[in-house]
Formats: C-alpha cells, sequence, structure tokens
C-alpha cells in the first residue's frame, strides 16, 4: 500500500495506489502535532464526465466532533475533508499536514457525489437490466484509479462455477459504469461478457502464477476486468 504526495505542475497532490478501502478503514488519523483526532470511516466520491475520482476522507472520532463544534456545525455530521489537508498514509494511519483546529471547513455532498458506503448500497445493473450484484469495496491500482469490488449474485455464481479462490477480489473498472444514480450503478456490458471476461482474466491469472515464483503478501488478490468480448450475434 503506497500513499504520497506527488508534486503535480507546482502542486502538491495527495495520492493514493495499491491500497483497498476496506484494509483502511477506522483506522487512527493524527493531525501535524501527533495527536490523534479520529479516524477514516468512509470514502468522498465524485462522478463526472464518465471517471469517479476521489475527491475527499471522511472523518469521524471526538477530536472531529470538537472541531465541528468549535465552527458551528453539528457534532453528528461526519465531516468530508479536502485531500489537501492530508500528507500521508503509513504504518496504519493517516497523517494530516494542519493541526485540527486549523483545519479547513468541512466540505459538502455536491451534484453527482456520494459516499462509498452509499454507493455500496447500489444495485450494479447491465446492460440487459439485471442486477448483477452491489459494489462491496474499492481498490485503487498503482495509478490511483479506483476499482469497484463486484459481490453478490454474479460473483457468487462466477466463483462456484470455476472455484475462485474466497480471498481473491473480482475487481470492475471505473471505464465499464456508464451512469451512477440514487439507486442503481448502470454499466455498459452484458452478464455474459462480464462473465467471459472474468473467465479469459482467471485463466490468465492461473497461467501466471505457475509461470513466477510465489510472491509474499498480496500480490495476487485481485481479479482485473479487462474489455469484454463482443456479444454473440444470435
Amino acid at each position: 500500500m503506497a500513499w504520497k504526495i506527488e508534486e503535480l505542475w507546482g502542486t502538491r497532490m495527495f495520492t493514493v495506489k495499491d491500497a483497498k478501502f476496506s484494509e483502511m478503514k477506522n483506522k487512527p488519523i493524527l493531525d501535524r502535532k501527533n495527536q490523534e483526532i479520529g479516524r477514516i470511516i468512509d470514502f468522498h466520491f465524485k462522478y463526472e464526465d464518465g471517471k469517479v475520482n476521489l475527491k475527499s476522507i471522511v472523518m469521524g472520532g471526538s477530536r472531529i466532533e470538537e472541531f465541528l463544534e468549535s465552527i458551528g456545525v453539528r457534532p453528528d455530521i461526519d465531516p468530508f475533508f479536502p485531500l489537501r489537508s492530508i500528507d500521508r498514509f503509513e504504518d496504519g494511519k493517516l497523517y494530516l499536514n494542519v493541526d485540527y483546529k486549523k483545519l479547513d471547513k468541512p466540505i459538502e455532498l455536491g451534484k453527482d457525489e456520494a459516499r462509498l458506503s452509499d454507493i455500496c448500497k447500489l444495485s450494479i445493473i447491465d446492460s440487459d437490466k439485471n442486477n448483477i450484484g452491489n459494489v462491496i469495496d474499492v481498490v485503487f491500482d498503482n495509478q490511483s484509479r479506483p476499482w469497484f469490488v463486484i459481490g453478490g449474485g454474479f460473483f457468487e455464481e462466477f466463483s462456484e462455477r470455476i472455484g475462485l479462490r474466497p480471498d481473491i477480489d473480482l475487481l470492475l473498472p471505473q471505464e465499464f459504469i456508464t451512469n451512477i444514480s440514487a439507486d442503481k450503478m448502470t454499466i455498459k456490458y452484458s452478464k455474459y461478457q462480464l462473465s467471459t471476461t472474468a473467465e479469459k482474466e482467471w485463466e490468465k491469472h492461473k497461467r501466471e502464477l505457475t509461470m513466477k515464483p510465489p510472491i509474499t503478501e498480496t500480490a495476487h488478490r485481485f481479479l482485473w476486468l479487462g474489455e469484454p468480448p463482443r456479444r454473440p450475434i444470435v
């Protein structure tokens, strides 16, 4: 897992790479004085121009509530702080670059924005209008792009059919998504196309495992879905 600050066109930009939200949830947040001020409780995404981007981290905890009270915001509202307030994620802790008393005023959800916890409540609808499951997590690749972990019916059926190991996640790239609304996430491929490309990626994955020496830790937990084949002509 590698979270870091990158220098982009003279601007310090916090990025997240090779990371999974479920592994970061409830991890402590420390301010610039190394005071523990809360914990990571959610991610805040923006869907725009066909892309889903991380906009901020949602923070919870007693110190955060104190901060909200000090600026006149109800303490039961979870604050969304912009990425510029974050310095790094290291050794299981998120470090801010400011004293918590000097944090920017929390931002609110805007148009086409949602918390990950809300996205996980949405049904995934394929191009044939079938409900194929739901999002259960998010993974960021080595270019900081989010991939959504598929759970539910389709994944369970596919896993059972091919004997997929239970510790491997099936990842849906944001390029597959055509729309995110209040009740569903629509993708541009059918269940058949997803199943076909998943089988292809699984066979590729198995060949790689036999050709390479064992790799430690979690190098092979993910099955990254590539571009599906065209629909069969009937």
